[in-house]
């Protein structure tokens, strides 16, 4: 899966007939903070030994993809920072 760099960003253009600067940028805020809960929530399901050494290897192939997570919802993360940085820096 490829994955957009912070210059293939699709930013919203602020003009008079569009959603005000503020409101695009509460939005980016809400959306950022609800990640970050989201964020919270997978930290307390980090997997734990206990729950997968029946079988060898299996421990592994949890945190990797308990990373791959984690990764994801960072990325998003810093996507909407770097939207609402640009969103702010229009004039």
């Amino acid at each position: 899966m490829k994955r957009e760099s912070a210059w293939d960003l699709v930013v919203p253009i602020v003009h008079m007939n569009g959603t005000s600067r503020a409101e695009l940028l509460k939005l980016r805020e809400a959306a950022y903070l609800a990640l970050r809960e989201a964020e919270k929530a997978l930290m307390q399901m980090s997997p734990n030994g206990r729950d997968y050494y029946p079988e060898p290897g299996l421990m592994e192939k949890a945190l990797t993809q308990h990373d791959r997570r984690l990764k994801t919802l960072a990325g998003l993360m810093d996507e909407l920072v770097i939207e609402a940085e640009r969103i702010g820096g229009e004039e």
